[in-house]
């Protein structure tokens, strides 16, 4: 039975049984409900923004775990490479805010950088090495009661350059994962994601328009920045959510392109976007948006 069928007029000669009548009842309210869920409460992708930032050291496997704990959700993962060219889970390519430690992070190799203590200045002290990217998925697919889909951030080093062969290695450890249609590489950097599509086009790819972008755009309108993410052929764009206007979310899904916004991290905010119908909400705070999505 469909939405349009439930409604129908019947013909009011026929007499209903009791058990019957109330039998039928029963299932065009349930359809009814079903089909209002459908239509009307479609929720959007709750995000862990590096793993739950507000209530874990960040991009530390006990962060990702712990964001696995407010399941179903996906998780924001940040990644960087090694003097030895291994993927690291890490924001910034430089060390100090979160390890106290000089240098960068492609100035020393994987070994060295899971020994390094990346909450050393979170308030819980514990020790929390670095991991590499592949501890975090064979944490995360071990540990997961369903299917985690991944928002993979590829960073650009210190000098604002990019790793050389970063890409090609980020698409063969998701293909070795069978995770390719389960993640969304994004990044502010658009010849990287450009990159990913030339290399691996079934891979979603997403743009991440920040302040600083988007404070560039202020000139232009929302027509415009719509233009050039389709001209960029992302599938998404994540806009921080201070800049997502009605106006920029409209222009953007006429171009069927999907909408997402970070970070957001207060109740009314999230209400707010998940209104306004985004594809995905990115937060430090998980339980925030298991309660409120």
């Amino acid at each position: 039975m469909n939405c349009s069928q439930t409604h129908q007029s019947r013909d009011r000669r026929f007499r209903w049984s009791p058990p019957t009548f109330f039998i039928l009842t029963i299932i065009v309210l349930l359809t009814t409900v079903s089909c209002a869920s459908i239509e009307e409460y479609e929720k959007p992708l709750a995000v862990a923004h590096r793993g739950g930032a507000g209530v874990a050291p960040e991009n530390t496997l006990s962060a990702f775990e712990r964001a696995l704990d407010h399941g179903p959700i996906a998780l924001e993962i940040d990644i960087h490479m090694s003097s030895d060219g291994t993927l690291m889970v890490i924001h910034d390519p430089l060390l100090y805010r979160t390890t106290g430690l000089a240098g960068a992070v492609n100035d020393f190799d994987s070994s060295f950088l899971q020994t390094v203590n990346a909450a050393i200045h979170h308030p819980n002290n514990d020790f929390e090495p670095i991991p590499t990217l592949v501890a975090v998925l064979d944490l995360v697919e071990s540990r997961s009661h369903y299917p985690v889909h991944y928002h993979i951030d590829l960073k650009l080093a210190a000098d604002g350059s990019r790793y050389p062969g970063i890409e090609e290695q980020l698409i063969q450890l998701l293909r070795a994962y069978d995770l390719i249609d389960r993640t969304t590489v994004i990044s502010f950097d658009f010849p990287t994601l450009e990159t990913i599509g030339e290399l691996e086009p079934s891979l979603a790819r997403g743009a991440l328009l920040g302040s600083a972008y988007m404070t560039r755009a202020l000139t232009r309108s929302s027509r415009w920045i719509a233009n050039e993410m389709h001209r960029l052929g992302v599938d998404y764009v994540g806009v921080t959510h201070t800049f997502l206007s009605s106006s920029l979310f409209d222009q953007l899904r006429k171009r069927d392109i999907g909408v997402g916004t970070w970070t957001v991290n207060s109740a009314r905010h999230i209400r707010k976007f998940a209104e306004m119908g985004v594809g995905f909400i990115t937060s430090d705070y998980p339980e925030l948006l298991y309660v409120h999505l």
